[in-house]
């Protein structure tokens, strides 16, 4: 948030230097093109700036508006004994909203998580957003949704995939035993791997599961197809366009660990989100 209204005050300002400067400036004598451009202008006007030039608008500048709640959700926050928790709106526009920030404890990034989100829904422009976890724990992981942070505007196929790899890095969906309901402890991750996919629309994101090898071929076969089926669902309901998503089961077919050990069954049970570019 801080970066973007920077940037969006230092254009703000130097387009309206530009412009006062072409009026009536030192420099500027009668009959030059700037002339052309000096026109009256009525208070409490706006403008953006199009190809070079102040174009008036009808409204509020679009950007300030965007920043602006956020900043007074922020304030509201660390007003209420989160100072240590932001909120970094880059990818707002897009419907995704990410609580940022360094907890000093577990225990305080829960409570800073509740509260975070509470404050953004109990105002009208954040009600529908998705919220995302990107906080992390002195001395711990990186947060499921750090990832986020480096994604905005129109991030390639590698900076997506790359944040979708971030996003599982050490973790995985768990689903109810041999079967494909998606645990309520994973709705952080899954809300995460959610924003990437809304901002990385652009390309087509195969939901891929796999299993371990044991059991029959066939049920795991099945298995996976359900349990990526599952996923996918959940991220269409959480805003991803359908077009976006395919599924694809490979029940045990590409292993990632062929020992028979607890540990290579854990990394082998597992979704993966594959990107790819539009044909």
């Amino acid at each position: 948030m801080r970066g973007m209204r920077g940037i969006a005050a230092t254009v703000s300002i130097m387009a309206l230097a530009g412009a006062l400067a072409a009026c009536g400036g030192p420099g500027n004598g009668a009959g030059t093109q700037a002339d052309e451009w000096c026109v009256p202008v009525e208070e409490g006007a706006t403008f953006r700036v199009e190809n070079g030039r102040l174009v008036a608008t009808d409204g509020a500048n679009p950007l300030a508006d965007a920043t602006g709640w956020t900043g007074r959700v922020e304030r509201q926050i660390a007003e209420n004994g989160f100072g240590w928790l932001g909120l970094d709106d880059r990818n707002v526009g897009a419907g995704v909203l990410a609580l940022t920030g360094t907890a000093p404890s577990a225990a305080a990034k829960a409570a800073g998580l509740e509260a975070g989100e509470a404050a953004i829904k109990s105002v009208p422009e954040g009600r529908d957003l998705l919220v995302i976890d990107g906080i992390s724990v002195e001395g711990g992981d990186e947060a499921v949704g750090a990832a986020l942070s480096e994604l905005d505007g129109t991030p390639s196929a590698a900076e997506c995939q790359n944040a979708f790899s971030r996003v599982m890095e050490g973790r995985n969906v768990s689903f109810s035993t041999a079967g494909a309901q998606i645990d309520t402890e994973s709705a952080r991750l899954l809300d995460a791997a959610t924003g990437v996919a809304i901002i990385c629309q652009d390309y087509e994101i195969e939901v891929a599961g796999h299993t371990d090898k044991r059991g029959d071929p066939i049920d795991n076969q099945r298995l996976s197809e359900a349990r990526a089926n599952a996923v996918r669902d959940y991220l269409i309901d959480r805003g991803v366009p359908a077009e976006t998503l395919s599924a694809a089961g490979y029940g045990a077919a590409r292993l990632l660990d062929e020992r028979d050990t607890e540990e290579a069954h854990r990394r082998n049970r597992r979704t993966e989100f594959i990107l790819r570019e539009r044909e």
